[in-house]
């Protein structure tokens, strides 16, 4: 199960990298992608959170 709790962090991660280059880069967001990065966070916090008990699993 460690191997999940990892592997879900590390998607986490990623979703969280991608969060922040959406959000700091200096072009204009079309109106229609606005809840993207919203999203992508959402997505983030929650692997992260799903991924605690699994770590206390043998």
């Amino acid at each position: 199960m460690t191997g999940l709790a990892v592997a879900m962090d590390l998607a986490a991660v990623g979703y969280f990298a991608g969060f922040l280059f959406l959000v700091t880069r200096r072009e204009t967001v079309p109106g229609g992608e606005g809840g993207r990065t919203v999203a992508m966070i959402l997505i983030a916090v929650s692997l992260a959170l799903l991924s605690v008990p699994l770590w206390s699993l043998p």
